[in-house]
């Protein structure tokens, strides 16, 4: 026996799909501005001034955990790769507000 209310789920998964199309678009679509990215001129070429910004943190975070064995104080840090990678972060992040004034 067929029941004419297994039907409705599938239709309403469909109008429910065809609608969340546009709020979908607009979503993704939020984040555009009129202005562009955040870049640097490097080399000639562009360059995201994120991507510098990534860097940047991790190779403090390298030079921070080479600081702390040097000093000896590596074995006292607690957690010692998310203590390094807060530094690096900490202080490429106030070297991207100081340079670029984001």
């Amino acid at each position: 026996m067929i029941d004419a209310t297994s039907a409705a789920p599938a239709c309403h998964r469909k109008a429910v799909v065809r609608q969340a199309w546009p709020c979908l678009a607009a979503g993704v679509l939020a984040g555009c501005s009129p202005h562009s990215a955040p870049a640097l001129v490097l080399f000639g070429a562009y360059f995201p001034g994120w991507l510098l910004f990534a860097i940047l943190a991790i190779v403090i975070a390298i030079l921070a955990r080479i600081a702390f064995g040097v000093a000896g104080l590596a074995p006292a840090v607690p957690f010692p790769l998310f203590t390094c990678l807060a530094i690096g972060i900490l202080i490429a992040g106030a070297v991207d507000l100081m340079w670029l004034g984001n």
